[in-house]
């Protein structure tokens, strides 16, 4: 069975020849669990951040939501999170109106809505060239995450 017998040096060739673009898989998949990680992250921090923004929101029964203590809260809730990297991080807060209550035409449905974007720091090589945002050379993935929250008044009775 001569057929099969390989040359000196074959073996090594086709490994340097298939290594480079298994490496670089493999290196996608990892730097997809990245950006999932991050992803996770950064869906939980929305989340948690609209709360704040929805319970601190406002300081009598039916009134307009201050944008400015929710930035606040936010603010600081951001730097506990994060640490070093709040600077990084820019969260967007604003308030949507949703509608009147019907049974008290004064009153108005309000949400906050907040945006967090982070940009995430690609760590596996060669991943640069199809996952990093613009500009490439910096290496980061930016992502962001939304999140609504309906923002929490006490209401006035009817007859006031």
């Amino acid at each position: 069975m001569k057929i099969f017998r390989r040359k000196r040096g074959q073996v090594v060739v086709e490994l340097l020849l298939i290594l480079p673009v298994f490496m670089l898989m493999v290196f996608f998949v990892l730097e997809y669990g990245n950006i999932a990680y991050h992803t996770l992250i950064m869906n939980h921090a929305s989340y948690e951040f609209a709360r704040i923004g929805a319970l601190v929101g406002v300081k009598k029964p039916s009134g307009r939501p201050d944008r400015t203590v929710i930035t606040q809260k936010i603010d600081q809730a951001k730097r506990k999170v994060f640490g070093a990297e709040a600077d990084h991080v820019s969260v967007n807060v604003k308030i949507e109106n949703t509608g009147r209550e019907p049974m008290y035409k004064k009153h108005m449905h309000e949400d906050v809505v907040v945006t967090v974007t982070y940009p995430v720091k690609l760590i596996f090589p060669g991943t640069n060239f199809l996952l990093a945002s613009q500009p490439k050379r910096e290496g980061k993935r930016k992502i962001q995450s939304t999140a609504r929250m309906p923002v929490e008044k006490g209401y006035l009775s009817s007859e006031d």
